[in-house]
């Protein structure tokens, strides 16, 4: 199955075009460009999981200035890049967080299979754009609302402070992160 999906940044300004094919394993082609913190960006990412959305490989490339990563996960949270080499500051994530898009929020929705009103505290690897740095970032996701045709799930930054309550559709796709992302787009064949 294959889900072509537009979101619109709103904190600055961009766009992303992912799509995502579903099958045996969980794959995700993006472009996402746009302006953040008075910086222009042009990212290509490639994320690939599992069915049980562990991710197992994240591919990032800044195509302005041709600086890229390949972090592979064994699915226990033991990060490498493509030459094998350990991250140990990031032993335990099983999910990535990319700043510039809301799709990475949906590894830990659809992972976790949180029942309504239970919390659960996660480690991801964070990647920062522009840049392309990383580091290990907890995390807390709450289902607070089963609406008609959405949830709603509080997410919280442990290490900033920084909430907020986002709305995903069926998909765990999010459609409206408040003034930061708003999905503009969507179709499934």
């Amino acid at each position: 199955m294959r889900t072509d999906v537009i979101w619109e940044q709103l904190a600055g300004k961009g766009l992303e075009h992912l799509i995502l094919h579903r099958d045996r394993t969980i794959q995700a082609d993006s472009l996402a460009v746009g302006m953040i913190e008075g910086s222009t960006y042009r990212i290509k990412y490639q994320i690939v999981c599992g069915a049980d959305w562990i991710v197992q490989k994240v591919r990032l490339e800044d195509l302005l200035t041709d600086k890229s990563l390949v972090f592979v996960n064994d699915a226990d949270g033991n990060w490498t890049d493509e030459k094998n080499n350990r991250f140990e500051e990031l032993k335990g994530c099983l999910d990535v967080d990319i700043q510039i898009t809301p799709f990475t929020n949906t590894f830990p929705i659809n992972r976790l299979k949180l029942s309504l009103h239970e919390s659960r505290a996660i480690a991801v690897v964070y990647f920062k754009i522009p840049g392309l740095t990383f580091s290990k970032l907890d995390q807390r996701y709450t289902f607070i609302a089963q609406e008609k045709d959405h949830k709603v799930y509080k997410y919280e930054s442990l290490d900033s402070g920084f909430t907020s309550e986002i709305k995903v559709d069926a998909d765990g796709l999010v459609t409206d992160y408040p003034g930061i992302f708003k999905m503009a787009w969507k179709q499934t064949d």
